[in-house]
């Protein structure tokens, strides 16, 4: 909406990615000490967090200048996308969080790995939130044109368009007041229904989208595809706790038998 607006040499894209940065490690901190989360395990989330931020952005720019390549067969390190910094972000996180962990931790990263990652669900949806904010302000990620009155014109495009950016930023509100009430209210887990939850929305406003994302498999989208796998994984995670639970009481049963 407003691409070349800057305050402080900085667009407002950019004060966007800043502000959902601090937003995500002030939640990483404030639910860590209401889930008294021990000061020991709570500086290697704030470490681990930090790195995952870093590789996260390095993720998010690698999946979209591969995704460029795939398109034009030239490789430009340029664009962001989610599902890129997600992905990767995770995968730094949860190696530092249980290598460096059991060096340093010992078994409180397992004893509390249900909480940790109910945090850190709330906290990427708050910083998601208002990273769409600023996909608006820049004038990305948007929908098709329309003439209805939720239309919003965006000058970086030239038309008035759905403002799928916008759409998103109150679902992932939503989803961050749900994920929060989940985590201090209830045992399911936080870090299966963000999965499950984001990968359906995203796959749906997919079909809003009229910016150029490229096709991967049939007509699907990038996102779309990520979105399909991401679902399996959260339904993986919601159903973990209670397949492990079956598989431990039907051992103990067989072992009670055998004696």
């Amino acid at each position: 909406m407003f691409p070349d607006v800057t305050f402080l040499g900085l667009e407002l894209y950019d004060w966007c990615l800043l502000i959902g940065v601090v937003l995500a490690l002030a939640v990483v901190r404030i639910y860590s000490d209401l889930l008294k989360i021990p000061t020991k395990l709570q500086n290697l989330i704030y470490i681990t967090a930090v790195a995952a931020i870093a590789a996260g952005m390095g993720g998010a720019i690698l999946f979209q200048s591969v995704y460029h390549f795939l398109k034009t067969g030239v490789f430009q390190w340029r664009g962001m996308t989610f599902y890129g910094g997600l992905i990767c972000g995770a995968a730094v996180f949860l190696t530092g969080y249980f290598a460096v962990g059991k060096i340093f931790c010992g078994e409180l990263p397992k004893q509390y790995f249900f909480k940790v990652t109910g945090i850190a669900a709330c906290a990427i949806a708050a910083a998601h939130c208002i990273g769409r904010i600023g996909c608006l302000f820049a004038g990305c990620c948007y929908g098709r044109e329309t003439t209805e009155w939720y239309g919003i014109y965006l000058p970086a495009v030239g038309k008035t368009v759905i403002p799928t950016q916008l759409f998103e930023s109150i679902f992932l509100l939503l989803l961050f007041i749900v994920l929060s009430i989940l985590l201090f209210k209830t045992k399911i887990s936080g870090l299966g229904v963000y999965l499950t939850a984001y990968a359906v929305f995203r796959f749906c406003i997919e079909f809003l989208r009229s910016d150029d994302r490229g096709q991967w498999i049939g007509s699907l989208s990038p996102s779309q595809f990520w979105s399909i796998v991401l679902f399996i994984a959260g339904v993986f995670v919601i159903a973990a706790p209670y397949l492990f639970a079956l598989f431990r009481k039907h051992r103990a049963s067989d072992q009670t038998n055998d004696t």
